[in-house]
């Protein structure tokens, strides 16, 4: 069903839209918390590009998340952000969930204002408990992105009871996306890689 908008989390720049809240619909296919916002001027066209995100709440989430801000995402394109979360968030008080959503696509309209005033977007925002890929495989068939982002190994998303790490997500993508996937690898473990490629000795010599 429709939900109503909290005008004082609206980022200047941004017109929130018709957003759905299927958590107290016990008939409802898939449960889900979805916020919608546009840049004012925002037209969508044949170049448009959709992009989905699989944003965990640890380090290597909002890596990814930032990642598609700052390098992915164009003028006119439209980006969905995924945020899996434990099921049993249906047997406590839902507006609790919906506040953490609210403040989670408050910091993505600043995080794409911050990068590119100018920049227009479509910015969608999916909040749904559940088994993560299968949720995954649903919005991919929903919104059929270009391409999906996700991020590497890492901590596990155990704080939402999920039992699955943050690589095996990234892998079960990689072996079953019908579209492109991303992964998107933290700026510190990249810059800790290359520190250990330029320091080894064996560097530039596979040919002597």
């Amino acid at each position: 069903m429709p939900s109503s908008v909290d005008t004082s989390l609206v980022t200047p720049g941004y017109t929130p839209k018709v957003s759905f809240d299927t958590f107290e619909n016990p008939a409802a296919s898939m449960f889900s918390f979805t916020l919608r916002v546009k840049s004012d001027g925002y037209k969508r066209s044949r170049n448009t590009r959709a992009f989905l995100c699989a944003s965990s709440p640890d380090e290597t989430g909002r890596e990814a998340l930032d990642w598609s801000l700052e390098s992915l995402v164009q003028d006119g394109d439209e980006l969905i952000v995924f945020r899996g979360v434990d099921e049993d968030v249906l047997n406590k008080p839902h507006e609790l969930i919906r506040d953490e959503a609210r403040e989670l696509m408050k910091y993505i309209e600043e995080k794409a204002v911050e990068v590119d005033p100018e920049r227009k977007l479509s910015l969608i925002l999916e909040f749904i408990p559940g088994k993560i890929t299968d949720s995954l495989d649903r919005l991919i068939a929903l919104y059929r992105p270009d391409s999906v982002v996700v991020g590497t190994r890492g901590r596990r998303w155990q704080a939402m009871g999920m039992g699955i790490g943050v690589g095996s997500i990234s892998r079960y993508c990689l072996s079953h996306s019908p579209v492109p996937v991303i992964v998107v690898r933290p700026e510190g473990k990249t810059r800790k890689a290359l520190e250990k490629r330029k320091a080894d000795p064996k560097r530039g010599r596979h040919f002597e």
